[in-house]
């Protein structure tokens, strides 16, 4: 299985798990950008227009252009320890945040 098959399973399994219900406070898009450009573009590209240093990860645009991808299963990716992602420790904003941007990010058909 490659790691890009490996993701989109542990995002399935994640998205099964019942989870927290959000903070009723809306996403901070712009501080959601700036955690993503501070921890996740080490692996990750997570603008539209430049790719991440590790050509395994997806995207952020690949990410939201998902079906499968909800703000639940998002959630669960960011709290679930996997061999890939190194652990970070959220303050309680900051994930709704980094959520917020990736959802931004989900085209509009």
């Amino acid at each position: 299985m490659n790691k890009r098959s490996a993701i989109r399973v542990s995002l399935a399994v994640a998205s099964s798990i019942m989870l927290t219900p959000a903070v009723s406070r809306s996403a901070d898009l712009v501080a959601g950008e700036l955690l993503a450009k501070k921890w996740c573009i080490q692996c990750h590209g997570v603008r539209a227009d430049r790719l991440g240093p590790n050509l395994s990860a997806p995207t952020f645009p690949e990410l939201a252009a998902e079906p499968s991808i909800t703000e639940y299963s998002l959630r669960a990716l960011l709290r679930a320890p996997h061999e890939t992602m190194p652990q970070i420790t959220f303050t309680p904003d900051q994930p709704d945040d980094i959520v917020g941007y990736i959802m931004s990010l989900k085209p509009h058909h």
